[in-house]
């Protein structure tokens, strides 16, 4: 792939900036059991995309060569049931792009759970890690 093509996505370059462990974040994964690991290490949220692990930020979600955009932000909280639409696209190496509508739920009684619909029969759902 050309070296212009390996540009980090901003929210994964923005958290792989951090230095130390990402505790004092909010930090969103497609993997819950990934949390610990992710927040303990320095390189946890860097190794975790380059293995295909995706990470939630308000305006998308990608890993190290996934990257899906949108908009309106998300606007994160579970106080009451929320469903919003957000419009945007989706970028795989090629590069390749898809338009995509997203719909992402909400729901208290799922608490730190983003759910996020992308026409598939199950969402993307991705967990928020707390130290």
């Amino acid at each position: 792939m050309p070296a212009h093509h390996l540009q980090l996505p901003a929210a994964l370059a923005a958290a792989i900036a951090l230095t130390g462990p990402l505790s004092a974040q909010q930090l969103y994964l497609d993997d819950a059991a990934a949390c610990d690991r992710v927040l303990i290490s320095q390189d946890g949220i860097n190794d975790y995309a380059n293995q295909g692990g995706l990470i939630l930020g308000s305006t998308g979600f990608n890993s190290m060569e996934y990257f899906c955009s949108f908009q309106p932000a998300i606007r994160f909280g579970w106080s009451t049931y929320r469903a919003s639409d957000h419009t945007g696209h989706c970028e795989l190496p090629g590069p390749q792009y898809f338009p995509q509508m997203f719909t992402v739920v909400m729901d208290p009684e799922e608490p730190g759970t983003v759910a996020i619909w992308m026409g598939d029969p199950e969402p993307l759902r991705f967990h928020a890690c707390s130290s």
